[in-house]
């Protein structure tokens, strides 16, 4: 896509309706559980900026890197082999470039320039093994989002994926999204992805959500992408009623808060 068609990119509008139909639903799970989830996800971001600061990351053990990643929903389940087959040191050096290697250029470059957020997570991926790139990319989006919780936005494919036209943002316009009709309405890069979070945050506020940054939605596009597959879960698998967890339960699951947070 050229430079020409990313800056005249303009993001498609919500529908105001839809996003206050879903907002209910998240406070309709009660005022303690909003309450909970939002104290849990800035407990999970404060503890990823106190063990990934440039000072500390060095130092990180094995079991510390577990924890982090016991914490993100694409790495929970392949933490072990992605740090056995990253090896720890590579790892730690992969995510200090990914967090604080703000700079490209140098050595063929005179002048440094900022790197984008794709060339971040793409570069973050390619040193990454025990797990395929897409969920590689999803780690990265953790990682950046939840150390600089008001500067970068959660962008993961449960949230929306260009390639398939499919996340919890899909959601909040009545028209589907197919044949690349999505991505003309998404976005299909982070700086015009971009739009359409900070459009949700603005219309939160609207409707009296007054949080700082991006972490109270993050629990709205959660608590969405649950509860649509709670709904197909058991639209289509009667039997599994009982068996899969809550829409609430599956939004803590997907950003990474439902176990206790603890500091060491």
């Amino acid at each position: 896509m050229s430079e020409e068609k990313r800056e005249g990119f303009k993001a498609v509008s919500l529908d105001d309706a839809l996003v206050r139909d879903y907002l209910i639903k998240v406070l309709g799970e009660g005022e303690d559980f909003a309450q909970e989830f939002y104290n849990q996800l800035l407990e999970k971001s404060l503890l990823f900026q106190k063990a990934l600061a440039k000072e500390r990351l060095p130092s990180l053990t094995k079991e510390e890197l577990e924890d982090i990643f016991d914490r993100i929903f694409a790495a929970k389940r392949k933490k072990t082999e992605i740090i056995e087959e990253t090896g720890i040191d590579k790892l730690k050096k992969a995510i200090s470039d990914l967090l604080y290697g703000d700079e490209k250029g140098g050595f063929l470059k005179k002048k440094k320039e900022p790197r984008s957020w794709e060339e971040k997570v793409e570069e973050f991926a390619k040193q990454i093994r025990g797990i395929d790139k897409r969920s590689a990319r999803d780690i990265a989006a953790e990682l950046l989002h939840f150390v600089y919780p008001e500067e970068y936005i959660l962008w993961t494919t449960w949230i929306w994926d260009p390639e398939s036209e499919t996340g919890a943002i899909v959601f909040l316009k009545e028209e589907p999204p197919t044949g690349g009709k999505g991505r003309r309405m998404y976005g299909e890069t982070y700086e015009q992805f971009k739009q359409v979070y900070t459009q949700i945050a603005e219309k939160l506020t609207e409707f009296g959500i007054k949080v700082k940054g991006y972490l109270f939605v993050d629990i709205f596009l959660a608590m969405i992408y649950a509860t649509y597959v709670d709904y197909m879960t058991l639209s289509t698998m009667h039997s599994a009623k009982g068996f899969f967890p809550p829409a609430g339960v599956m939004a803590k699951r997907l950003l990474g808060v439902h176990a206790p947070i603890e500091y060491t």
